[in-house]
């Protein structure tokens, strides 16, 4: 196999072999009549990605180059380090290579990048390959009920969202709306967990078609890798997925010249919480709201738990409402109130007269108390009587 890269290409190429090794440590690498092919592999078999790059993306290809049976191929796995090391600093490839060449040679085991750089440089890199078999993802992604197609810089904001810590993320596609949340594990204390939820509507997306409404949950660190590689390409993002279990692919293309597809196993969502979805609640709402406004329909009464109605009838003050009076009405309430208190004065006193005041102590004075508390204050501190024949200081002398 042989090929010839132009430089604008060599830049993107060097953007899919960094976006693979965030999936995978091993690259395979095959070459097809009318493609090349590059898969990778997550270490927990999870994650899968593929991206094909066709005839058209290459200047010059030969796919049986040293190959001496026509149509055949060739296959080789290579370390995903070993290609990081040939492919550094991606963003800059299309300003320093004009022509990246890219051989492999079965016979002495090595697949060569050779760079022609400006001002004549040449860097050559041999990677020695390892023993490869078969390796293809068993996925389907053109009759699946769930199709979107959203542009990369939507799901790129609602994952900025997230906290860089959560694991797994939990997608909700409804028809009229898209929910995101991290996955959150029954077994993890609420209290010490941040939850994150972005509600997305139908309308922000380029395409929305809700066949059969699931929810599946992911990886994060796979799903925002492919989220950086499309925003380094700009170019939108299909997500094709059918229910829970099944996987959910993301398909990234390039018109006609090249396409990668990213498949994610899915999993269980986590257990209904206070914090889980919206919209069911609100459907099944809409729902008891039509069928208690139909004609002839009797509404039922609210069911409230026993521990509530009981807690209800014991403070049952606590929810006793008033009726206020009308503003013409509160004056005639006023002179009412105020002649049932004269009434009332003036039996009080016909009925304090009656009773003996000789049986009821009278209550002490006030200057009685006083006395009472502080009587040696009130008593004389000086006598003159008490002084008349002593003398209390001597007379001074006369001179």
């Amino acid at each position: 196999m042989k090929c010839h890269i132009p430089g604008p290409n060599a830049k993107v190429l060097g953007r899919t072999i960094h976006a693979l090794a965030r999936f995978g440590d091993e690259l395979y690498l095959e070459s097809l009549t009318d493609c090349i092919l590059l898969r990778t592999l997550n270490a927990s078999e999870s994650a899968y990605a593929m991206i094909k790059f066709n005839k058209n993306f290459f200047s010059y290809f030969n796919y049986n180059y040293y190959s001496t049976v026509d149509k055949e191929g060739l296959k080789c796995k290579i370390s995903m380090k070993s290609a990081l090391n040939s492919f550094k600093s991606p963003a800059h490839l299309d300003k320093q290579v004009e022509n990246l060449e890219i051989k492999l040679d079965p016979e002495q085991c090595k697949l060569i990048f050779q760079f022609k750089c400006k001002h004549g440089i040449v860097k050559t890199h041999f990677v020695s390959t390892l023993d490869c078999k078969a390796t293809q993802a068993v996925y389907t992604k053109d009759l699946v009920p769930n199709r979107i197609t959203s542009s990369q810089r939507i799901l790129s904001e609602a994952i900025g969202n997230f906290q860089s810590s959560d694991d797994e993320v939990t997608l909700e596609a409804f028809t009229q709306s898209l929910l995101l949340r991290n996955y959150i594990d029954a077994n993890i204390d609420l209290t010490k967990i941040i939850r994150t939820q972005i509600n997305i509507k139908a309308s922000e997306f380029d395409s929305y078609v809700i066949g059969t409404e699931t929810t599946v949950t992911f990886t994060m660190k796979e799903f925002k890798a492919l989220l950086a590689f499309a925003e380094a390409l700009s170019l939108p993002i299909q997500l094709q997925f059918e229910t829970t279990g099944k996987p959910i692919v993301f398909i990234i293309h390039n018109g006609c010249t090249f396409e990668a597809n990213f498949v994610l196993a899915t999993s269980k969502a986590d257990n209904a919480t206070p914090f889980s979805t919206q919209h069911s609640t609100q459907v099944e709402r809409n729902k008891r709201r039509d069928s208690c406004d139909a004609p002839g329909s009797a509404r039922k009464k609210i069911h409230l738990d026993e521990n509530i109605s009981k807690c209800l009838d014991e403070d049952s003050h606590l929810f006793n409402f008033i009726d206020m009076p009308d503003e013409g009405k509160v004056d005639d309430l006023k002179k009412n109130n105020c002649d049932n208190s004269h009434n009332l004065e003036k039996s009080t006193k016909n009925v304090m007269n009656e009773m003996e005041y000789d049986n009821i102590p009278a209550s002490p004075t006030s200057n009685t108390m006083i006395k009472s508390v502080f009587r040696r204050c009130f008593e004389s501190t000086f006598d003159p009587k008490s002084i008349q024949m002593v003398v209390l200081a001597d007379n001074s002398d006369s001179e």
